[in-house]
């Protein structure tokens, strides 16, 4: 292995290393409901996509995290994301991960967003972020977020 090659590998590894810390800030972000420093995650011109909407640019993303996603996630929920899979190609990245939302206690929920088809919050929900980064002066921010849930417990009578 050249030297060249050698420092190639370590950036990709520090790379690798940064996007997982971004990606757990922005999670203990939405588990603590600290949504400015979430939306600080993001680059200017990000994609959000997810089940209870859809928003571009930093603004819309703010309006959505403060207006929507703080209805369901009101710092009672256990988030936590695995199995990492990432790749990087110079300044930009895609990444996928596994997240498990618990929730603490089975508060009802108001009627937007409509994430489950009951009022009572699951005991638990799993679903699958498809991310993609961008590198921008030197930090990684998130450029593209998309969130699909997968399973929950208790499962509803149409799944």
């Amino acid at each position: 292995m050249t030297l060249e090659e050698f420092e190639k590998r370590l950036r990709t590894l520090e790379d690798i290393e940064e996007i997982k810390q971004l990606q757990a800030h922005y999670v203990n972000c939405l588990t603590t409901t600290e949504w400015d420093e979430l939306i600080d995650c993001f680059v200017e011109n990000a994609v959000v996509d997810l089940h209870s909407g859809f928003a571009r640019g930093k603004e819309a993303i703010a309006e959505l995290y403060k207006e929507k996603i703080s209805i369901t996630h009101i710092g009672m929920e256990g988030n936590f994301v695995v199995q990492p899979i990432i790749s990087v190609e110079g300044d930009r990245a895609k990444g996928s991960w596994l997240l498990y939302i618990q929730f603490s206690l089975p508060h009802k929920m108001r009627v937007a967003p409509a994430m489950t088809a009951e009022e009572d919050a699951p005991d638990w929900m799993q679903g699958f972020y498809e991310m993609e980064y961008v590198r921008e002066n030197g930090k990684w921010k998130i450029s593209s977020l998309k969130w699909r849930r997968r399973l929950r417990s208790p499962r509803t009578p149409s799944e």
